[in-house]
């Protein structure tokens, strides 16, 4: 197996800071689902049946659902988990499709968050490379890992023998390569029939340069709070510097719809940005009062451009909830929980979550088809963590649970029958519907407290892509609603 050994192109205060993050991710995470399935993964999404289009409303929102009057499945009579998985290996034997051999393995963190593994992740899905996913806890790394990768970060990428390029012959050789810079780079030699993220032109070079001048400045401030030996006015002073580096970002960026950051082409400066400006977008106003779109429209439009691109929105974005949600747990972790700031942060971002899961269930638009089989089928193979995290994890186990703060369900058969139902209604399983909810069902506030709390733990990208998160807490939500109308 070959090694490819790297220095990193990224400052050396961006890497510390970075890695203080990441360390700090998995702990601190919202997420109860834990992958099992050992198949590929795709960078492009499959079709699995036809487009659900419908709008969802509270609390029968799921009215469309046909059910047929014969049925006799029902929220008291959910399909097992085994007919449930039954129903996902048909639906993928109709759907035609069958999944291309991976040709590259991708390592990277458990909850799908360092921004060094994103840069790699859109950009193998921006190249539609077909891949598998190993996922490395960083607090936990496995021994053979540490021994694979020299430096033992993510994230790695593993080469498989076989090329996508016709005009080169397969090899036996594996290599493995780490250090994000690095992989972007190979991913371009190693793919060369693929769309090229990386150029050589001056305009290139200066937005890459302006992009990681950008991060390490809003890193150098964001984390200026945590030396208690930096003056106020070091504080302010980096403050401004970061302001100055986000208004020289907007000015850069084309005013045209569409554009990315060097026009209608994604390139690998686009990957660099977006897993760090996507989290600078929801926290900042909740941690430093700062709104990075406020005023700078360009930039307003250039996340509007990265929203609608599949290989980024389809996986790998994050969304508003699940950044929200972690941000008073981040405060609880690493924070001086006595200082009154702290408390207002945590008190402000607890709220601003709670708003959003009350708005889970309402008026959803055009949910796709294969948004909810994502979501039905992360549901149906992770039944049991699942399960265990909603209702406090497993008889007899530490209490290794982030957000604390949440409340689990009191009733662990009650859980299991309610997500068994909901994975039905996302299947769209005969018999499960959303009619008859809003009678009295026996055990129903039960199952209602259980969905809630499954609701609240969904975590994007961690447990599945933004479009599949959406769908799958709007029918845990409705479901409540109807048990508890």
């Amino acid at each position: 197996m070959t090694r490819l050994a790297t220095t990193s192109t990224t400052s050396v205060v961006l890497r510390v800071l970075i890695a203080a993050l990441s360390l700090v991710t998995h702990p601190s995470s919202v997420v109860c689902f834990h992958p099992t399935s050992s198949h590929p993964t795709s960078s492009s999404s499959s079709s699995l049946g036809r487009p659900h289009h419908g709008r969802w409303t509270r609390p029968l929102f799921l009215s469309q659902t046909v059910v047929p009057p014969t049925s006799t499945t029902s929220i008291l009579n959910p399909p097992s988990w085994e007919e449930l998985s039954a129903s996902l290996d048909e639906l993928d034997s109709n759907s035609g499709k069958e999944n291309e051999e991976p040709q590259l393995t991708l390592y990277r963190d458990t909850n799908g968050w360092c921004p060094f593994c994103e840069r790699v992740w859109v950009a193998v899905r921006a190249k539609g490379i077909p891949y598998r996913e190993r996922l490395i806890s960083l607090q936990d790394k496995p021994d053979w890992y540490k021994e694979l990768v020299p430096t033992t970060l993510v994230p790695a990428m593993l080469l498989h023998p076989t090329s996508s390029d016709d005009d080169k012959p397969p090899t036996n050789e594996r290599t493995i390569i780490w250090e994000s810079a690095t992989i972007l780079q190979a991913l371009d030699d190693a793919f060369p029939s693929t769309p090229r993220l990386i150029q050589t032109t001056p305009a290139y070079l200066d937005a890459t340069t302006q992009a990681d001048e950008l991060v390490t400045a809003g890193f150098r401030y964001v984390y200026s709070a945590r030396n208690a030996s930096l003056p106020a006015s070091d504080i302010a002073s980096r403050r401004e510097i970061f302001l100055a580096a986000l208004d020289a970002l907007n000015a850069s960026l084309s005013p045209t719809p569409g554009s990315f950051r060097l026009g209608k082409e994604f390139t690998a400066v686009d990957a660099v940005l977006i897993p760090t400006l996507e989290r600078w977008r929801y926290q900042l106003p909740l941690t430093h009062d700062i709104d990075i779109l406020d005023g700078r429209d360009n930039l307003r439009m250039w996340f509007g451009t990265m929203d609608a691109y599949e290989p980024y929105n389809g996986r790998v974005a994050g969304d508003e909830y699940s950044w929200t949600a972690v941000t008073g747990t981040f405060q609880r972790y690493f924070a001086d929980v006595e200082d009154p700031a702290i408390q207002a942060v945590i008190k402000n971002a607890d709220e601003k979550a709670a708003q959003l899961v009350g708005s889970f269930a309402v008026g959803w638009d055009g949910v796709e088809h294969d948004h909810r089989v994502e979501a039905a089928r992360k549901l149906i193979g992770n039944h049991e963590a699942v399960v265990g995290d909603c209702t406090g994890g497993v008889d007899g186990s530490p209490d290794v649970r982030s957000q604390k703060e949440v409340d689990r369900a009191s009733d662990r058969e009650a859980a299991d029958q309610v997500l068994r139902f909901v994975a039905g209604v996302l299947l769209e399983v005969e018999g499960s519907g959303m009619e008859g909810l809003d009678v009295e069902v026996k055990g129903g506030s039960k199952m209602a407290e259980a969905a809630k709390v499954v609701a609240r733990r969904v975590s994007v990208p961690r447990d599945m892509g933004r479009g599949a998160g959406s769908a799958l807490r709007g029918v845990l939500m409705g479901v409540a609603d109807g048990l508890l109308a």
